[in-house]
């Protein structure tokens, strides 16, 4: 907890970088996903320097989760890229495993995708992980190398997938939206496809990443008009400490158009090793007085605050935070 705060990191990947792992044309991409890291960085938030050729250990990445930062639970998120790594830049089971060693904390999301197993492939996936390693949401990444690419609202490829989470009991999917990893196309990165699907699949909760960057108005635009349609703040807090005003002028439009309800934490774990750091930096954080004058942006409340680190994301997977934190610490420690 941070000041009395639930804190839920909704973006954790174990990644795996090993030689073993990285395709023919993977290689290079595992270097920009690298460099990318490194120019969010400086002294004080560095990249992780063993990014490449390693895969952390659950026992490690457990230490700076629970032991060196105030994180009560995260969500181990499958990143289902079979083009430029063998097995996922996040595979499924390393994630399983970060929820099997910490079961009262993490939670496992699934992932998987249908252009490299095929529609009925990927959905009979999705019930393993679901029935054999628990999953309770899952992740999804549409655009790939050599402009292979899905939609969200494609009735033949996805909308099998979204029947089969809510047949499963799984009410939340998520996305990568922009940031691109290496050649894939930016117009398959558009958050735009989600609209017709949160249409037509009211019971789902649609979770857009990134705020979608460098689709940022148009992912803000979608969540403000479909009630369904969640933010997650994944790599936003990771650019403040070089760009604060730009993190800001991000948050200010996110709160403004959407309100603080369906917005939820994520630290980018392990990519950037210093999660407290980021948990520090946004518990401290204030919207500068020329920014709300200048462009109507609200206060960082508390009680926005405590809503984006943790209880939004609890509430979305009925989770009881106060039963939560008293089988992690023992007792409900939070305060007004």
């Amino acid at each position: 907890m941070r000041d009395g705060m639930f804190v839920f990191d909704n973006v954790v990947h174990m990644y795996d970088n090993k030689a073993s792992n990285i395709g023919p044309r993977g290689e290079q991409v595992a270097r920009n996903l690298h460099g990318f890291g490194v120019a969010l960085s400086n002294e004080q938030y560095p990249a992780n320097d063993h990014f490449l050729g390693e895969e952390l250990s659950v026992e490690e990445a457990g230490r700076i989760l629970f032991e060196e930062s105030q994180t009560d639970m995260a969500m181990a998120q499958t990143v289902p890229l079979f083009g430029w790594w063998k097995d996922g830049f996040s595979p499924a089971r390393r994630q399983y495993a970060l929820k099997e060693a910490f079961p009262d904390r993490v939670l496992f999301c699934g992932g998987v995708d249908p252009l490299f197993q095929g529609v009925e492939g990927a959905c009979n996936e999705m019930t393993r992980q679901a029935q054999e390693w628990g999953s309770v949401s899952f992740k999804f990444y549409q655009a790939h190398d050599n402009s292979l690419s899905w939609r969200i609202d494609d009735r033949q490829i996805a909308y099998p997938m979204w029947e089969k989470a809510l047949e499963l009991g799984i009410t939340n999917v998520q996305f990568h939206k922009g940031v691109p990893f290496g050649t894939e196309r930016m117009e398959h990165m558009h958050p735009t496809d989600i609209q017709q699907a949160a249409i037509d699949f009211p019971e789902l909760t649609f979770v857009i990443h990134h705020l979608g960057d460098p689709y940022i108005d148009e992912s803000i635009s979608v969540a403000a008009r479909n009630p369904n349609v969640w933010l997650a703040l994944s790599a936003w807090i990771n650019i403040y400490p070089i760009m604060p005003r730009e993190a800001l002028k991000r948050l200010g439009k996110a709160l403004m158009n959407v309100g603080p309800d369906r917005l939820v934490w994520g630290s980018e774990a392990f990519v950037w090793p210093n999660v407290q750091g980021y948990i520090d930096l946004f518990a401290k954080m204030e919207m500068p007085e020329n920014l709300q004058e200048d462009y109507g942006y609200p206060q960082i409340t508390r009680d926005t605050k405590r809503k984006i680190f943790g209880e939004n994301y609890a509430r979305l997977m009925g989770i009881d935070v106060g039963q939560k934190l008293k089988t992690i610490h023992g007792s409900d420690e939070r305060t007004p």
